[in-house]
C-alpha cells in the first residue's frame, strides 16, 4: 500500500468515523465451515498447493487505518509455503500493528501464534525506506487452515487511496473489499490533491471482468459513504513465463482522489506543472557555458555536440545506481539535494532524472533543441491515460532534435549507450514537452532487434572420448551489454568474473569446465561487451556404432520457450532481440560425419530463424544459427503463431550430426 500524500484544511473537529469491522477485534475470528476443515482436494483448481477460503481488506482513510484478513486452506506440501507470511510496507509513513493468527487442524484443534514478527528492508533510497513485517504461522500440515490478520496505521496528515489488487495466485473462494474515503460534506474541511488543486470526490480505474465493478454505498443519516467490491469464486492468476507485469495482469481497482475534472482536464492541468517544473530546472544552469567549453570544440557537429555531452553527462556520480549512501556521509561530503541544473553540474552528480535534466539543459545551451518526457517503468506498469494520477509515471528520458530527427536519449541510465534507451522507458506512452503546448502525450519509440545482440563463437575439437575443448567468443550489446553492466558494476573483478562463467555454464553441455581468459571492458559503454573462454567438457554421445553431436553447442541446454498448449496472458518478451551462433567442432582424425541436419528457413513478419550447417573442411562441422525477433508484445490470440515459431526452433536446434568411424580409420 503506497500513499498518496494530502493536505487536510481544517476549519472544525475533525471527524469522528467508528471502524464497524470485525478484523479490529483480536479475539474475533470467523466460524469454520466444517466442509473446509475436511476439504482434501480443490476441483475448481486441481493441483492447487492452497485456496484462499475467505480474505477481507477495509481501507478507512478518515481514520487513517487499513485491515487486512485471509484464511488459507493447505492442500498439497508445496502450500506449507503460506504459513510464511511477509507484510510491506513503507516504514517513514505506515506502522504495522496488532498482528495476529492461528492454524487450525482438520480435526479441529488450533494452534494460535505467539511468536513475535521480525522486520527487514526490502528497499533503501535517499529519501525512502520500504520494510516488511514477516512471521511464520505455527505447525501448518496439509490439512491444515491457517488464518491471519494485520492492522495498518498511517499519520493523520496523510491521506491515502488503495489499490486493490482483487486477483491472487490461489483461487479465492470469497472476497471482500471496502474503502470508505474521506468524506467530503462537512462543511469546512477540504483535501488538497496537489498543485493547490481541491479535491471533491473520490474515483476509480477499474480492472475486472465486466459485470464485477465495485459500487458506492452512501448512508445519508449517518452522512457517510464507502466503495466496496465483494465477489465468489475468483480464479488464480497464472504465472505464465514472458507475462507482462503482474501489476497491470492482475485484477485490480485504482483509487484517486479527484476534483472532478475530465480525464483531458486532469492530463492538460498535470502536464502544465512538470513541464513547468521541468524548464525551472533546466533553465537554471548558471555555469553551463564554462561546462560546454571544457566539453566542446568550436569545429564540433551538432550531432558530436550531442555525444561529447551525453558522455560528460554519463561520467557523473549517478546516485540511482550506486548503493544508498548514509545521510551522515551525505553530510561529510557536503552533498545537497539538486535543485537545478547548475546544482547537478556543481555537485558531478544526480540521480536519474536528475542527470537526464542536466544532459538537456546543456545541449540547449549548446543551441540546439532539447525536450523531456515522462514515462512509466515498463517492468512495472504501463502508462494509462484514464487512471488520473501521475503515480504511473516512473522516468524522465531526453529528447534530441539532430537533422530534423528526433533522437531519444536516456545519459540518466548507467551504462545506457548513446543512441538508445533503456528498455524500461522504450516503446513507452507518457507525456513529453512540446514546444509552445506545454507539454502533451507522447511515444518514446522500441528498439530495433539489432540493439539487443548476443553473439557467440565456438572453436573447439572433439577427442576420441567425446569430449570437446577450445575457445569461447562472446559479445553482448546494447541492451543486453546495459543489462550485464548493470549488474556487473554492483560487485567486484571477481563476482564479474562468475557471473559471466556461471552464464556461459548454463548454455553448453551439463559437466562442461569454463574458465574467463579475458575480462571484457566494462566501463566502456559504448563498446561491445566481448569476453573470451577456455572451455571444455562432454559433447558427443553414442548411438550405437556412431555418434550424436549436437551442432547448435549454445542451445543444448535450452528449454521449450512455451510449453503450454494454452495460454491465458498476453506474450510480453521485454523488448526485441537477435541471438548469432557460430561453431566449428574439428573432429577427431577416426571420425566422420555420416548426415548433417538440414538447413533451417522459418519466417514470420517479425520473427526469423535461420540455420546452416556444413563441412567447413574434410574434418570439420561448422553451423550456423540466427536467431531475430523483431516483436515484443502480443496478444493471445496470436499465441500459436509465437509457441510455433519457438518450436520450430528449438528442433532445428535440437538436431543432431551423426558421427561414424571413417573409411580410412576401418582400413587400419
Amino acid at each position: 500500500m503506497f500513499p498518496c500524500r494530502f493536505r487536510l484544511f481544517c476549519l472544525c473537529l475533525a471527524i469522528a468515523v467508528v471502524s464497524s469491522s470485525p478484523l479490529s477485534r483480536a479475539d474475533d475470528w470467523p466460524a469454520i465451515d466444517p466442509a473446509d476443515l475436511a476439504m482434501k482436494d480443490f476441483p475448481q483448481q486441481p493441483g492447487a498447493p492452497a485456496v484462499i477460503l475467505l480474505r477481507e481488506e477495509n481501507d478507512d482513510d478518515p481514520l487513517h487505518f487499513h485491515a487486512t484478513y485471509q484464511r488459507i486452506k493447505i492442500l498439497t506440501e508445496a502450500g506449507r509455503q503460506y504459513a510464511d507470511v511477509e507484510i510491506p510496507y513503507r516504514r517513514r509513513v505506515f506502522k504495522i500493528d496488532t498482528i495476529s493468527g492461528r492454524t487450525i487442524h482438520p480435526d479441529g484443534s488450533i494452534i494460535p501464534f505467539e511468536g513475535k514478527p521480525f522486520d527487514k528492508i526490502i528497499v533503501k533510497s535517499r529519501t525512502d525506506q520500504y520494510n516488511a513485517k514477516v512471521f511464520t504461522l505455527p505447525d501448518v500440515q496439509v490439512g491444515s487452515i491457517i488464518e491471519y490478520r494485520y492492522s495498518l496505521r498511517y499519520d493523520d496528515n496523510i491521506f491515502s487511496t488503495p489499490e486493490w489488487e482483487v486477483q491472487s495466485r490461489l483461487f479465492q473462494k470469497n472476497v471482500k473489499f471496502k474503502f470508505i474515503p474521506y468524506q467530503f460534506d462537512h462543511g469546512n474541511q477540504f483535501l488538497i490533491i496537489g498543485h493547490d488543486r481541491t479535491a471533491n470526490g473520490v474515483a476509480w480505474s477499474s480492472f475486472l471482468p465486466k459485470g464485477n465493478q465495485p459500487k458506492e454505498v452512501e448512508l445519508r443519516v449517518q452522512k457517510k459513504n464507502w466503495i466496496e467490491l465483494e465477489l465468489e469464486n475468483l480464479p488464480a492468476y497464472l504465472d505464465e513465463p514472458y507475462s507482462p507485469p503482474e501489476r497491470t495482469a492482475k485484477w485490480r481497482v485504482n483509487f484517486y482522489y479527484t476534483d472532478g475534472s475530465k480525464a483531458v482536464d486532469y492530463w492538460k492541468t498535470e502536464s502544465k506543472y512538470w513541464n513547468k517544473d521541468v524548464e525551472s530546472f533546466v533553465n537554471h544552469r548558471g555555469n553551463a557555458d564554462s561546462a560546454l567549453a571544457k566539453i566542446l570544440a568550436a569545429s564540433d557537429t551538432p550531432e558530436q555536440k550531442v555525444k561529447k555531452i551525453y558522455a560528460f553527462v554519463t561520467g557523473l556520480e549517478n546516485r540511482s545506481y550506486i548503493p544508498v549512501r548514509a545521510v551522515q556521509e551525505d553530510r561529510a561530503l557536503n552533498i545537497k539535494p539538486n535543485k537545478n541544473a547548475e546544482d547537478v553540474l556543481q555537485q558531478r552528480g544526480g540521480n536519474h532524472d536528475e542527470l537526464n535534466r542536466l544532459f538537456a539543459a546543456l545541449v540547449q545551451a549548446a543551441g540546439i533543441p532539447a525536450s523531456m518526457m515522462w514515462v512509466p517503468d515498463r517492468a512495472e506498469t504501463f502508462f494509462d491515460e484514464h487512471y488520473l494520477s501521475t503515480e504511473q509515471l516512473d522516468g524522465e528520458i531526453a529528447v534530441v532534435e539532430l537533422g530534423g530527427k528526433e533522437v531519444f536519449l536516456d545519459p540518466g541510465t548507467k551504462y545506457c549507450p548513446y543512441g538508445m534507451l533503456n528498455w524500461r522507458y522504450a516503446g513507452n506512452r507518457g507525456l513529453r514537452q512540446s514546444e509552445g503546448k506545454g507539454a502533451q502525450f507522447g511515444d518514446a519509440p522500441l528498439s530495433n532487434y539489432n540493439d539487443a545482440m548476443i553473439q557467440r563463437l565456438a572453436k573447439i575439437k572433439l577427442t576420441d572420448e567425446g569430449k570437446y575443448e577450445g575457445k569461447v567468443v562472446v559479445g553482448f550489446s546494447g541492451l543486453e551489454a546495459l543489462e550485464r553492466r548493470r549488474r556487473g558494476g554492483l560487485t567486484d573483478d571477481e563476482g564479474r568474473k562468475k557471473a559471466l562463467e556461471d552464464e556461459v555454464k548454463e548454455w553448453l553441455p551439463g559437466g562442461s569446465e569454463i574458465a574467463l581468459t579475458k575480462q571484457p571492458k566494462w566501463d566502456d559503454t559504448e563498446s561491445i561487451l566481448a569476453a573470451e573462454f577456455t572451455v571444455s567438457g562432454p559433447l558427443a554421445s553414442s548411438a550405437g556404432k556412431r555418434w550424436q553431436l549436437p551442432p547448435h553447442l549454445f542451445e543444448v541446454n535450452e528449454k521449450p520457450k512455451f510449453p503450454s498448449t494454452e495460454r491465458v496472458n498476453p506474450v510480453y518478451l521485454y523488448y526485441p532481440y537477435r541471438e548469432i551462433d557460430e561453431v566449428h567442432i574439428v573432429l577427431p582424425p577416426n571420425m566422420e560425419s555420416e548426415s548433417l541436419p538440414p538447413d533451417d528457413d522459418v519466417k514470420l513478419d517479425f520473427a526469423l530463424y535461420k540455420t546452416t550447417q556444413k563441412m567447413e573442411s574434410p574434418g570439420t562441422v561448422f553451423s550456423r544459427r540466427d536467431l531475430v525477433m523483431g516483436g515484443m508484445a502480443f496478444p493471445v490470440a496470436n499465441y500459436k503463431e509465437i509457441k510455433t515459431f519457438y518450436d520450430k526452433a528449438k528442433t532445428g536446434d535440437d538436431q543432431p550430426v551423426l558421427l561414424k568411424v571413417s573409411a580410412h580409420a576401418q582400413g587400419d
